[in-house]
């Protein structure tokens, strides 16, 4: 995808790889895939139920491969250990279960990396189906077309190499 690499904004030195937002946060497919493709060392998990649930938290932190270093955490604590992986080397992944989470993240980071990559997410609320599993309602719209606006390029797509044509937002934006 392009803007997955490591990136200077504004004289900083990025190492966030990778942005996702999938309702499984970390699952099968980021461990064969996401995570070695992109080479990645640090992951970090926003959402506030899985941060405040001690079960929850400790399956995310045991999903990732070994070497992998994974922490979970509420939105409002997670800006301090993401600003930090934007100045280290840590290969790291942001992961969250929602868009509307990853436009509060670009609201309070906005010097991220300009492309995210958005999966699985179940039907629920009115809506409609952007492919077979991405399902989005009004308010992930509403987050979707803000990130839009701010020059995010918004990508749908399970993993690399998944057998579906490329979609990216900018190509429905106009039907909804």
């Amino acid at each position: 995808m392009p803007g997955f690499s490591q990136v200077r904004q504004k004289e900083v030195y990025c190492m966030i790889v990778f942005i996702r937002c999938d309702d499984r946060l970390i699952h099968g497919q980021c461990q064969t895939k996401i995570i070695p493709l992109n080479k990645i060392t640090r992951v970090i998990g926003v959402d506030d139920a899985t941060a405040t649930n001690p079960m929850l938290k400790r399956i995310f932190e045991m999903a990732a491969p070994q070497g992998v270093k994974v922490t979970v955490h509420t939105f409002d604590d997670a800006l301090t250990p993401i600003r930090k992986c934007m100045i280290n080397e840590k290969r790291t992944l942001i992961i969250t279960r929602r868009p509307s989470t990853l436009l509060k993240i670009y609201q309070a980071v906005p010097d991220l990396m300009k492309t995210v990559n958005v999966a699985n997410i179940p039907k629920e609320k009115d809506g409609f189906w952007v492919r077979r599993d991405i399902w989005i309602n009004e308010e992930e719209l509403a987050a979707l077309k803000e990130l839009d606006q701010l020059g995010i390029s918004i990508q749908f797509q399970q993993f690399p190499g998944d057998g579906q044509p490329e979609l990216y937002f900018k190509d429905i934006k106009d039907q909804h």
